[in-house]
């Protein structure tokens, strides 16, 4: 997984991980945010690593599809990209982002 998607994983963790099974998101976030091995984590959780790998997918797909219906992580990059320009017309250009949702 390359340091963009990591990154990516750990906000969108942060923005809909209450939405997820607390297993789901401890597991998740030792893997991403903690880089824990899924030997590790596996060891922790008293499972197996198949059944952690498994866990890390399942919570993978529901953030993306939390992501594709609620747009807040799409949102939040375009506000934040937004405040470190120099734009003159920020209220249109909020307004825009408000009236794509």
């Amino acid at each position: 997984m390359s340091v963009e998607e990591t990154i990516k994983l750990s906000e969108l963790l942060d923005l809909y991980g209450e939405l997820l099974s607390n297993k789901q998101k401890q597991v998740l976030n030792n893997y991403i945010n903690n880089d824990m091995s899924l030997a590790e984590i596996a060891e922790n959780e008293d499972v197996t690593r198949v059944a952690v790998l498994d866990a890390i997918k399942k919570a993978k797909q529901k953030l993306f599809d939390y992501e594709n219906k609620l747009k807040l992580y799409k949102i939040k990059s375009q506000l934040k990209n937004l405040l470190q320009s120099n734009e003159k017309d920020l209220k249109s250009k909020i307004t825009k982002i408000l009236e794509d949702l």
